[in-house]
C-alpha cells in the first residue's frame, strides 16, 4: 500500500516539476495540432487558406477579465501555422529539401475584443514570397465573420530557396487535392500593406545595423 502511494506521489511531484519548468500544455496542444492536421483533416494547396477554432478561456483573459489577452493572440498563432504546414505539406517538403524556418518578424492590429467563453477562427494563408522569406496572413474571426484581428508574419527560410519551394510546392499538388486553375500555380502581386510593412523592416534593420556600427566604434575608442 505503501510503495503505490510513494509511486503515485512521485509519478505526481515529477508532472508538477515538469509542468513548472516546461509549459507543459503548449507542447501537449502542439502535438495535438500536428495529429489533428495530418491523420484527421484534408490536405489542402499551398496557397489555399486553413482554418483552426477556438475559444477565449478564462486563462487567455487580461486583467479587465472580460476579453483575450493581447499576447494570447500572437501564441494561438503558432497553432494555426502547424496546422497550415502540415495540411500544405510545407513543412514536409522542407525538411526533405534539408532546410529550416523561423519567425522573423510579426506585427498585428487589433479591431475588436474576443470575449471570454466566445468561440473564434484563424485563417491562415500565404500572401507573398521572395527568396528568403514566406509572408503569411492570418485573421482572427468571430461568429459574425467580423475581422477581430489581423496579423502578417515574415518566415525566415535557412538553406534553401524559398521561391524554389513554393514553386515545387505550386506544382506537385498533395494526392487528395483536386488539380488547381492555372493563375494559382503562379505567385501572387505584393498587397501594398504588405510592401509598406516590408520597407518598415528594412529601415528598422538598417537602423539597428547603423547603431551597432556606432556602438562598436565607440567601444573600440575606449580601448
Amino acid at each position: 500500500m505503501f510503495d503505490w502511494c510513494f509511486l503515485v506521489l512521485g509519478i505526481t511531484g515529477v508532472v508538477l516539476i515538469v509542468y513548472f519548468l516546461v509549459e507543459l500544455h503548449y507542447f501537449l496542444r502542439t502535438l495535438l495540432c500536428v495529429i489533428v492536421a495530418r491523420f484527421f483533416k484534408k490536405k489542402k494547396h499551398i496557397l489555399d487558406v486553413t482554418e483552426v477554432t477556438g475559444v477565449c478561456m478564462s486563462n487567455d483573459i487580461d486583467y479587465l477579465l472580460d476579453h483575450m489577452n493581447n499576447a494570447r493572440y500572437l501564441r494561438e498563432l503558432d497553432f494555426a501555422k502547424v496546422d497550415f504546414y502540415e495540411r500544405t505539406g510545407l513543412y514536409n517538403k522542407l525538411i526533405a529539401k534539408g532546410g529550416s524556418l523561423y519567425a522573423g518578424a510579426s506585427t498585428i492590429r487589433y479591431r475588436r475584443f474576443i470575449k471570454v467563453f466566445s468561440k473564434y477562427r484563424i485563417s491562415t494563408k500565404i500572401i507573398y514570397w521572395d527568396n528568403q522569406n514566406i509572408y503569411i496572413e492570418h485573421k482572427f474571426m468571430t461568429g459574425d465573420n467580423f475581422v477581430n484581428a489581423i496579423a502578417l508574419c515574415r518566415i525566415r527560410l535557412v538553406k534553401i530557396d524559398a521561391e524554389e519551394l513554393m514553386k515545387d510546392l505550386m506544382s506537385n499538388l498533395p494526392k487528395n487535392v483536386a488539380d488547381v486553375a492555372p493563375e494559382r500555380k503562379e505567385k501572387p502581386l505584393i498587397p501594398p500593406d504588405l510592401e509598406k510593412w516590408i520597407e518598415s523592416n528594412r529601415i528598422s534593420s538598417d537602423k539597428l545595423r547603423e547603431n551597432n556600427k556606432i556602438d562598436n566604434r565607440v567601444e573600440i575608442s575606449k580601448v
